[in-house]
Order: C-alpha cells, then sequence, then structure tokens
C-alpha cells in the first residue's frame, strides 16, 4: 500500500505543479485551469511515473490477491463444514430415512404438464 500512496502523492503535486503553472504563465484561471491541469498532468505522469505506477500496481494486485485467497479459504472451509452436515444425515436409522422418503407422493416427484410412460399423443391431436 505504500506504493499507492507514494504514486497518489506524486500525481497530486504534480498536479498542483502544473496548475501553479498555469496560474503563473496563463491567463486560465478557475475550473478551466482546474480541467487543463489534470489534463496536462496526466500526461506527464504517464510518461514520468512508470516505476512507482508500476510499484503501485504491483501492492494492489498483491491486496486483491490475498483477498481472493481469504475469500478461497472461506468457501473451502464452508464447504467442509456442509460435508460434515451431509455425514451426520447419513448416519441416520434406516427406519427413519425410509419414512421420510415414503411421505413423497409419486406425482411430486414428476414435473408437472410432462408425459407419463406411457402417455402418447395422437397423430390427429387430442381425443
Amino acid at each position: 500500500m505504500r506504493g499507492v500512496a507514494f504514486y497518489t502523492g506524486l500525481r497530486l503535486a504534480l498536479f498542483a505543479a502544473v496548475w501553479l503553472l498555469l496560474q503563473v504563465v496563463t491567463p486560465l484561471r478557475g475550473l478551466i485551469a482546474i480541467a487543463v491541469a489534470i489534463v496536462l498532468s496526466g500526461i506527464v505522469s504517464f510518461l514520468l511515473l512508470d516505476r512507482p505506477r508500476d510499484q503501485a500496481s504491483t501492492g494492489l494486485a498483491g491486496l486483491f490477491r490475498r483477498i481472493d485467497d481469504r475469500i478461497e479459504r472461506s468457501r473451502v472451509a464452508e464447504d467442509f463444514d456442509e460435508d460434515g452436515a451431509d455425514e451426520k444425515t447419513v448416519t441416520e436409522p434406516s427406519g427413519q430415512a425410509d419414512a421420510q422418503g415414503e411421505d413423497q407422493s409419486v406425482g411430486e416427484q414428476q414435473e408437472p404438464g410432462g408425459l407419463k410412460d406411457r402417455d402418447e399423443i395422437a397423430p390427429d391431436g387430442p381425443a
């Protein structure tokens, strides 16, 4: 994060220098001077601040990589917890599992409006 702070400080200093130069050398004032200073300092920083920009981007990439790793570890831990809960369900006595399966009727397992095994559509349409 030091690289990001350093690069941001350099950008702000460059902007201030360009804005001050515009105030001294040109008749531009107000928002127009700020807009021109932003554009000119952006161009100059693109040319001169290559190395600090690379350091800042490397620092930010490392930060986001650590965040992604933390999210991945959390997801894996959550999956592990869910797998542990599934094992408890599997170890139930078989009588309880069979009773739960018998509560469902055959119609609940089928999609509504679907054809049954021996249903056929007549070639001339419904009878």
